[in-house]
């Protein structure tokens, strides 16, 4: 009786690699849009909390120093349709920024536009409001996005009083998120969703 080995053999064969890469095209092929309307909402979400931080910090900076301290969504020649923002500490007491007050704050700015060391919002990040007739706690939409009593400015006493106002930040897909600022100094965000602030 002869004997017939069979040669154990393991692994898979192409139809079955097919199948699995097709699967994951399919996949990936659906998961794509969510990924990329997840990614653009978290770019505006950070924009928002980078700007709310810096308003509370340089609050905390006019507190710490004894005097004015003031975030400039229009620096120089810039405007707020340039996406970006600086902090400034009033070092002469005279409320308008003069050389050297930028450097006064010791905060490492990671950007710089137009000579003014600062904070540049994320791709597809920006500042106006495309949408809503008034803002949060009944404030005005200015159409550059900004308003703080009629400028493109928010200041802090040594008190850590403010300049009431609100800046809103736009993303790609259309989401309007706001960051108002009480007299008293008071920070909050808002998200502009089904019509209405919340």
């Amino acid at each position: 009786m002869a004997r017939t080995f069979r040669k154990n053999v393991s692994g898979f064969t192409l139809v079955e690699l097919m199948i699995v890469v097709t699967v994951l095209a399919i996949l990936v092929g659906i998961s794509a849009p969510r990924f990329e309307a997840w990614n653009r909402i978290n770019r505006l979400k950070s924009g928002v909390r980078q700007v709310a931080a810096s308003i509370q910090n340089a609050r905390f900076k006019a507190i710490n120093e004894n005097r004015r301290c003031y975030i400039d969504f229009a620096p120089g020649a810039l405007t707020p349709a340039d996406s970006f923002f600086t902090i400034w500490l009033d070092v002469d007491g005279d409320q308008s920024y003069d050389s050297g007050e930028i450097d006064s704050t010791m905060i490492g700015f990671p950007d710089a536009r137009g000579g003014f060391p600062g904070f540049k919002l994320s791709r597809g990040v920006g500042f106006g409001a495309n949408g809503p007739a008034s803002g949060p706690e009944g404030m005005a939409v200015a159409a550059d996005g900004v308003d703080f009593n009629g400028v493109d400015l928010v200041g802090f006493n040594a008190q850590g009083e403010g300049t009431a106002g609100v800046v809103y930040l736009t993303g790609e897909g259309g989401n309007i998120f706001a960051v108002a600022v009480s007299r008293l100094g008071r920070v909050r965000t808002y998200r502009w969703e089904d019509n209405q602030w919340r």
